[in-house]
């Protein structure tokens, strides 16, 4: 049986990624700390080797498992795939329960910026971070005092998670500033979707992270409230989630035809479409911000691109690459990039961004949506 690590150089190659340059880089720690190199075995690679020589003759009691997740985590580093995480057994549940959208802590998504620095992606609405007035982009520091500097995704999720009414304390840098709040945990569950009667036959509908439940609640917003004169969809601060949740939600108001495609290393082309026979006709406006990201990107890129909606706002972050979660010999989880996402046209959307139709300030957005619909409605009717 493979070992975690071996699954990993293994899942890493297959993506396209070298990973001969991470284990030879981490071979090289391990026999710094060994003090001598002893040579490779017949039935081990020189990590595994590296490894159980460490176990066998360090003067501290080690844990195999710790060795391997370093092993693994120096891999994933050295791949220079900035959105690979690792995910121990120990915080799968805790990747499962957010991707349903459900968990006890504070209510924030987190993603790893260009210089490697945990940062706040995503604020759920009315949760304990929202109310304690945690911000988008906010620099992620510290948690119960503990530095993160160099932490995974998945340290810092755990150490967030919590039984319900408990306190945690982080640290936050915001324009240089350090902010230090305490905040109590409560149970997250299905808040990602916020719908209201905007205006007269205008339904707004705002979508804070695209998790399992998703399309369904968009689904019973639109049965819910009138909306032939309008619907304004509010990605502004959505950090992604589920592709295959993405692809649902837009094909609610798209015909059938591509939504998104992305190419794998030695396959053929991935076509992601809408089959929509009868989708929603009414007007539409998308609200996007610099902090849309991922699958939300691919919902503005595809309405965009199909020109079923006008899209308002900033232009987006440019996270356009596909992560596939694979499951590791030993219960744990790797995510790894496997492609990038191409719009309807083409479009590349990584380090590019959704331009929006109309470049407008974040305060006057939603009104703007309403002269938007106006005018489109008035052209409807003509």
């Amino acid at each position: 049986m493979l070992s975690p690590w071996q699954s990993i150089v293994s899942r890493i190659r297959g993506a396209g990624f070298s990973a001969t340059a991470a284990i030879a880089s981490f071979a090289i720690i391990l026999a710094f700390a060994l003090g001598d190199y002893v040579g490779q075995s017949r039935n081990e690679s020189p990590v595994e080797q590296s490894i159980s020589k460490i176990l066998a003759k360090n003067p501290t009691p080690l844990e195999r498992n710790i060795l391997e997740r370093a092993a693994i985590e120096a891999v994933l580093k050295a791949s220079g795939d900035q959105w690979a995480n690792y995910f121990p057994q120990e915080s799968v549940e805790g990747l499962t329960q957010t991707l349903e959208g459900r968990y006890s802590g504070i209510g924030i998504w987190l993603r790893k910026n260009k210089s490697g620095v945990l940062e706040v992606s995503s604020v759920q609405v009315d949760s304990p971070a929202a109310k304690a007035g945690v911000k988008v982009l906010d620099s992620l520091v510290d948690i119960n005092g503990v530095d993160l500097e160099g932490a995974s995704i998945a340290t810092a999720i755990a150490a967030l998670r919590g039984s319900p009414n408990t306190k945690v304390s982080i640290g936050l840098e915001r324009n240089q500033d350090l902010i230090r709040l305490e905040i109590t945990r409560q149970s997250i569950l299905n808040g990602d979707v916020v719908a209201y009667q905007l205006a007269t036959k205008v339904v707004y509908i705002q979508i804070s992270s695209i998790s399992s439940q998703v399309s369904n609640d968009v689904a019973i917003a639109l049965a819910k409230y009138p909306h032939t004169g309008g619907i304004v969809l509010d990605l502004r601060d959505n950090p992604g989630g589920l592709i295959n949740v993405a692809v649902d939600v837009a094909s609610q108001f798209l015909p059938e035809g591509t939504v998104v495609s992305y190419s794998r290393k030695n396959d053929s082309e991935v076509v992601l479409e809408s089959k929509n026979k009868n989708p929603e006709t009414a007007p539409m406006t998308v609200l996007i911000s610099r902090a849309t990201a991922s699958a939300a990107e691919v919902i503005a890129g595809a309405l965009q691109d199909r020109n079923r909606a006008v899209i308002i706002g900033e232009k987006s972050y440019g996270k356009g690459t596909v992560q596939e979660i694979i499951d590791l010999v030993d219960g744990s989880k790797l995510e790894i990039t496997i492609g990038k996402y191409r719009t309807p046209n083409g479009r590349i959307i990584d380090q590019v961004g959704i331009a929006p139709d109309l470049l407008i300030p974040d305060e006057e957005e939603i009104s703007k949506a309403l002269l938007v619909l106006s005018g489109l409605s008035a052209i409807g009717n003509d």
